[in-house]
């Protein structure tokens, strides 16, 4: 059962009106439209004190560096850090707030890129940009010594990005690690609509038109989209975490199912009965244990000192 605060929290999750946000598809652009007038959210100023943070926006979109102080961002091993949002929605400030405490527990840096967002932008562009920052960043820290990881749709872009740097020939990173992640932008696999009543934050049609608006030209099953259909053997050591409470589920328990299929022995899959999306990133006892077993895994499969 999950704890007496993440119950309370999930009580909670209706008023920040993400659900709403998700439940009326043709409100959306309006919505996404109000977005755009608000600033972006930055890493907050306790955390500038304890993290050098570099802002660069050579690339045409921001890309955040964090790294604890007193570290060596050269030789730090590196977290590069997709956020969710449906595509759609900006970085939000717990993702800020989980990034810093993996990098703490770590010794690591972060390389956090404020992608470009859907309607936009469009899948096609924006993995190609991440595929290029990725590039770059492996030179700087070593493949071996890099995490991919995202929460969500970054999750999504996440394994998508995996699989075009295997495609591609590319030094793959040292782990991959996905939470609550959204992996087939259908939104139609079976179970979801049983699942939905209890999600208190996520909505099958949201989730079909913010997926329209990202894809583009792209079918709704082009694995740039729905990585859950593209190639998934070759991948680095992988962690997926899926709570039961959360449409995406299916997408976790699927992408387990294939990967075991295929004989992988270098992932786990950790579902967490009774919690809803993204819970490793909130203040509740289940998100710091998911984030607890994030950073024994990157450990195992990163180039990570103790």
């Amino acid at each position: 059962m999950p704890s007496l605060r993440a119950r309370l929290v999930n009580l909670a999750l209706p008023l920040l009106g993400i659900k709403r946000f998700f439940s009326e598809p043709d409100k959306l652009e309006d919505r996404i439209a109000a977005l755009r007038r608000k600033p972006t959210v930055m890493p907050r100023d306790a955390l500038r004190k304890q993290f050098d943070i570099v802002e660069d926006d050579r690339r045409g979109f921001k890309v955040v560096t964090m790294t604890p102080r007193g570290v060596d961002a050269a030789s730090a091993p590196n977290l590069l850090y997709l956020h969710g949002g449906g595509y759609v929605m900006d970085i939000a400030a717990v993702h800020w707030d989980s990034i810093a405490r993996l990098c703490r527990d770590l010794g690591a840096s972060a390389t956090v890129p404020l992608y470009p967002l859907a309607p936009e932008h469009k899948a096609a562009d924006v993995l190609d940009a991440m595929r290029a920052l990725y590039g770059d960043v492996a030179a700087k820290h070593g493949a071996d010594r890099l995490t991919v990881m995202g929460d969500s749709a970054g999750g999504g872009m996440a394994l998508a990005l995996a699989q075009m740097i295997r495609e591609d020939g590319g030094e793959l990173p040292g782990s991959l690690v996905l939470f609550s992640p959204w992996l087939d932008a259908t939104a139609d696999a079976p179970g979801q609509r049983d699942i939905e009543p209890r999600d208190r934050m996520l909505a099958v049609s949201g989730l079909q038109a913010c997926g329209a608006m990202y894809r583009g030209e792209l079918a709704p099953d082009d694995p740039k989209v729905s990585p859950l259909f593209g190639p998934l053997k070759g991948l680095p050591p992988t962690a997926i975490f899926s709570g039961t409470s959360d449409i995406l589920l299916v997408d976790g328990r699927r992408l387990d199912e294939k990967l075991t299929a295929f004989g992988s022995r270098s992932h786990i899959y950790r579902e967490y009965p009774g919690m809803f999306h993204v819970w490793m990133l909130l203040p509740v006892p289940e998100g710091r244990q998911a984030l607890d077993e994030t950073a024994d895994f990157i450990r195992q499969h990163a180039r990570v000192s103790a």
